[in-house]
């Protein structure tokens, strides 16, 4: 008799397993899109003047540490032939003071980078706020279940689902009226 319900069991389960699958609600479908926003940084409009305004600062400060690092050397240079010809102390107050310009160079590089990770901070996420309420925004007009980004660990997607070019040209033509991102994004966790 065990061995009777057992089997009953298993056919059960195994027809179980044959039967398609429902959705969490019947009447609703799961619509998925991608979106790349890397490529929408460099293709929007805002993120491209953006991305310009970054390198030509950036260009400007390196023309500067350049010129900087060439009159360091050429103390260096300097300092190196007529070394022989100064007494201890002027060669050892010499050198004192290159080594201190050399540390204050390395000082400024590293201030500059630090500048730049800022600003490129402060341009990048007013516009990452913009693209995530666009993107709100036509996940809701267009019903999407789920936005995924593309490079956050997904392995594989049809380029059917990626809605990347449409979130740009939304993007180019200006963002939505209304609600902050910020509050878009707490709407959609709900």
């Amino acid at each position: 008799m065990l061995k009777d319900v057992v089997k009953i069991i298993m056919v059960v389960l195994i027809g179980a397993a044959f039967l398609p699958a429902q959705p969490a609600r019947a009447n609703e479908t799961l619509k998925i899109g991608i979106l790349d926003l890397q490529k929408c940084l460099d293709q929007s409009e805002a993120g491209k003047k953006a991305k310009k305004m970054l390198q030509d600062k950036s260009e400007r400060i390196k023309k500067d540490l350049s010129l900087k690092r060439d009159e360091l050397k050429k103390n260096r240079d300097e300092f190196t032939k007529k070394a022989s010809v100064l007494n201890a102390d002027a060669r050892r107050d010499k050198e004192k003071e290159l080594i201190r310009k050399e540390e204050d160079f390395r000082d400024q590089v590293r201030e500059k980078e630090e500048e730049m990770r800022k600003d490129e901070y402060n341009a990048m996420q007013p516009l990452l706020n913009d693209l995530f309420e666009v993107t709100t925004k036509l996940a809701k007009d267009e019903n999407y279940t789920l936005v995924v980004e593309a490079k956050s660990g997904v392995v594989y997607y049809s380029k059917s689902v990626d809605i990347t070019d449409k979130i740009i040209k939304l993007f180019n033509e200006g963002k939505p009226k209304g609600k902050s991102a910020a509050s878009a994004r707490r709407r959609s966790r709900a």
